[in-house]
């Protein structure tokens, strides 16, 4: 009886003695239909750790913020030329995808952009807000990426600028049936997992796990499961060509 006592106390201690390990990803993703398959894919990254990620959806500055200061333990992904201001944050080196930036749009002649456009963009995203900076682009954000699909179907614009891949998890929940896609004659842009640097034990080994899943098919199974997910509603993106100039 004192020995069973004993166990149970034992498991308790090592219960409260486990650590929460917090990992924040982009507040624009909590409404996407890809939200769960992003949590399974880091909890299978993190599994043969041991470790049972909890996950935040903050906006982005404060996010980042959090994960700079210690207060959570990883940044699920983000551009690796938009991370130079936060130095406590250690990048994993294989990437977890390359994403392009892409113009959304409800009539193949209005899929260009200029400096004469207004251009929807999703609030949060380091990779557009930067591009609209630098290219000197009129750009109005909203708060997620159902709120930025619905934006053209009332014609608060005719154009969305986002990446490729993940803006488009989101496009059963827009109530639209059919969309255009151009992605821009830029160079792709490398999205990378970070850990603060209390983890950095941890780089090898989880550098190991993804070169792993990379190997194995997993990660491109999953951008295709995002890819391939307004098709299971029924709907339909056309992707056209670079024939019409961006302007840019």
């Amino acid at each position: 009886m004192y020995r069973l006592i004993a166990l149970m106390l034992l498991w308790v201690c090592n219960q409260s003695l486990a650590k929460e390990f917090n990992i924040n990803i982009s507040e624009g993703l909590s409404f996407h239909l890809a939200k769960e398959q992003i949590e399974d894919i880091f909890t299978r990254i993190y599994g043969p750790l041991d470790i049972q990620p909890s996950f935040h959806y903050l906006p982005t500055q404060r996010g980042l913020q959090w994960v700079d200061s210690g207060r959570f333990d990883a940044e699920a992904g983000r551009a690796a030329n938009e991370m130079s201001a936060y130095t406590q944050l250690i990048a994993i080196p294989t990437p977890l995808a390359t994403v392009r930036l892409a113009v959304f749009c409800l009539k193949p002649e209005l899929c260009h952009i200029s400096n004469d456009s207004d251009i929807i963009t999703i609030e949060g995203s380091l990779i557009t807000t930067s591009f609209c900076r630098r290219t000197k682009l009129t750009c109005h954000g909203v708060k997620n990426n159902v709120s930025a699909f619905q934006a053209l179907t009332r014609h608060h614009s005719d154009q969305l600028l986002a990446t490729d891949h993940f803006s488009i998890g989101s496009l059963c929940s827009s109530g639209l049936n059919k969309i255009y896609m151009r992605i821009l004659p830029a160079k792709g842009i490398v999205i990378r997992h970070y850990i603060h640097k209390k983890h950095q034990a941890l780089v090898p080994k989880l550098d190991s796990i993804i070169q792993g899943m990379m190997k194995s098919g997993e990660f491109a199974a999953f951008i295709d499961r995002i890819n391939n997910g307004f098709a299971d509603c029924d709907g339909e993106i056309i992707k056209l060509t670079n024939h019409v100039p961006a302007s840019l």
